[in-house]
């Protein structure tokens, strides 16, 4: 399922909420989430109902709406790569791990939900911003976050990088999903390593940890904090 190979169009939609912030007297372009999920469900149902998995990254990257907005914000989205590995992973899951629950539906929120693909652009932004509201984890919108993050049973997905800039957004995200079942690779509890590491070989070893958490989060034995990175 590598590279340009993975036919994803046949078997998932994507579907991301965009809207502008007004934040410190600017606008800036965001997007609040992104659902990932199989052909066989509505995109009404993915955007109302709970997750199979919610993946929490760093911020919005190359992904971007294919259409016009709707009222809500709603748009059919092309995905990136990070997010193609995502089905990777749903699809992976299924394969390797038979009778266990497949993933159809993942939800993706972000640390931030300012759009931009450069991360030193993002740092950027946020060492100038005093209005925290861009981040879902942000206090002012503690029960949005905790209606997107679904009941305490969901698995989380904590894949937002290394960078240690992101350290005071990563925290208020590692307290609001400390209740649900963890994955992801990490050596201190507080960097997990991303879905898509510069490496191939990198990138596999990433997949084939994570479905090894899956696995063990239908048995109840999954590490709280993740697994280490090495």
């Amino acid at each position: 399922m590598g590279g340009a190979a993975f036919d994803w169009r046949s078997r998932w939609q994507v579907w991301g909420c965009y809207q502008d912030l007004l934040l410190d007297g600017r606008r800036w372009p965001a997007r609040s989430r992104l659902e990932l999920f199989g052909q066989g469900l509505s995109a009404e149902e993915a955007i109302s109902g709970p997750p199979d998995l919610v993946a929490v990254m760093m911020n919005p990257g190359g992904s971007r709406p294919l259409a016009a907005p709707d009222a809500r914000g709603w748009s059919l989205a092309q995905p990136d790569r990070t997010q193609l590995q995502l089905m990777k992973l749903a699809e992976s899951v299924g394969q390797a791990t038979p009778g266990a629950p497949p993933i159809r539906h993942l939800r993706v929120l972000n640390l931030s939900d300012l759009r931009t693909p450069q991360s030193a652009e993002l740092f950027g932004w946020l060492r100038g911003l005093t209005d925290g509201r861009h981040s879902v984890f942000d206090p002012s919108r503690r029960t949005e976050c905790e209606r997107l993050l679904g009941p305490p049973g969901t698995p989380v997905l904590r894949a937002w990088g290394l960078g240690p800039a992101l350290q005071a957004l990563a925290e208020p995200a590692i307290a609001a999903t400390r209740g649900h079942p963890v994955l992801g690779l990490s050596d201190d509890g507080l960097r997990y390593r991303h879905p898509l590491p510069q490496h191939a070989e990198r990138q596999r070893e990433w997949l084939a940890a994570v479905v090894l958490q899956w696995r063990e989060t239908r048995s109840a034995r999954l590490q709280p904090e993740g697994l280490p990175l090495s």
